[in-house]
């Protein structure tokens, strides 16, 4: 399978800022490992100051693409643009977006690095945080599509984070702000999306650019889009994450916010790695060349770049006569088939030719 809308190089960044030549001010902040150009855009003139930062993981492109349609919003709003000053860094890892990685050029991972600083990426997003001086940080991010929202069977669409400040989890002034925030968010998506929301374990890491800008008082926001069904190019996550984004602009405006309890943040259920890609059932399974029949198979896809697309490889994950897992797709083999030539092992590449019933 071939997902087009997924991959999200420089290029594509560079034609949108195209469109918006002589609307918005675009900032050269500074230059990736390759030398490709990092952009800040600069909108509105509002007391409240938001920096909001994506891509700093490269292959994790539904939140560039929300950004880009969020910005053409607050394009459009009086009021976005009376209320708030924005910040936004919109692609921070160039490198990572061009070859669709999670690192950068030097394979760092630049969430990281909030300490060391040993990338030219680190530092430009560092420096921007001290120069901005933002009220709030909204950071973007994709998660895989394993996340379940707590124990249920509701696959996460979309999962928060408000960052823990110390490895106690501190419920700071500014950290319970970003968890009211989040409350309020949550409880505009549970007339959308009921059930499907989750939280992030807030294990601290002071590493992590959102937990080191929460421990120097800042409310940071974890946005991280989710997936469900075979929605392999993440449009409908893509449309939440944008809701998302709105209500805490909205929020934030309106201070409705602040009606919200700590309470309601931790009513939000943890996530959980519940999900594959794929279960198969039916299949009989050589595995170490012992044979077990009547097997689920559940199978993981990997994203490979390929000719400007992304491929979804299919790799196996595990299997067992009753596999304790949820899937987004389930195939069931009308009769057992043998799969002999595989010796399974994890992370396998599988080739499906070897399946007749798909």
């Amino acid at each position: 399978m071939v997902v087009n809308d997924r991959y999200f190089p420089p290029q594509k960044l560079s034609s949108f800022l195209n469109e918006l030549s002589g609307r918005i001010q675009i900032d050269l902040l500074g230059k990736s490992v390759k030398n490709s150009p990092i952009y800040g855009l600069k909108i509105g003139s509002g007391i409240k100051k938001i920096l909001i930062w994506s891509q700093m993981h490269g292959n994790e492109t539904t939140c560039t693409r929300a950004l880009c349609e969020l910005i053409k919003v607050i394009l459009n709003s009086e009021s976005y643009k009376k209320n708030i000053s924005f910040l936004i860094i919109p692609q921070l890892n160039p490198d990572g977006a061009e070859e669709y990685s999670r690192f950068n050029l030097n394979k760092i991972d630049l969430n990281r690095d909030a300490i060391t600083l040993s990338q030219p990426e680190s530092r430009v997003l560092n420096m921007m945080f001290w120069k901005f001086k933002p009220d709030y940080c909204f950071n973007l991010h994709d998660q895989r599509s394993v996340f379940s929202a707590g124990d249920s069977k509701n696959a996460a669409i979309i999962s928060f984070l408000s960052p823990a400040v110390d490895n106690v989890k501190t419920i700071s002034d500014s950290r319970k702000e970003s968890m009211l925030l989040i409350a309020e968010i949550n409880r505009t998506l549970q007339k959308k999306i009921p059930g499907q929301v989750g939280r992030y374990n807030d294990v601290y890491n002071e590493n992590c650019f959102g937990d080191n800008f929460s421990k120097n008082g800042i409310p940071t926001l974890l946005f991280e889009a989710g997936h469900t069904g075979e929605d392999y190019s993440r449009s409908f996550s893509k449309d939440i994450l944008l809701l998302s984004m709105k209500s805490a602009l909205n929020s934030i405006i309106n201070k409705t916010f602040l009606k919200r309890l700590t309470k309601d943040y931790f009513k939000i259920p943890e996530n959980r790695e519940k999900y594959v890609d794929l279960i198969i059932n039916n299949a009989t399974v050589v595995d170490q060349d012992l044979i077990y029949h009547k097997r689920q198979i559940a199978i993981l896809y990997n994203e490979v770049l390929k000719d400007q697309g992304i491929i979804l490889q299919p790799t196996f994950h595990s299997h067992a006569k009753r596999l304790e897992l949820y899937s987004h797709r389930v195939i069931q083999l009308d009769k057992e088939l043998s799969l002999n030539k595989i010796n399974f092992k994890k992370n396998q590449i599988i080739d499906f030719s070897f399946f007749s019933n798909k």
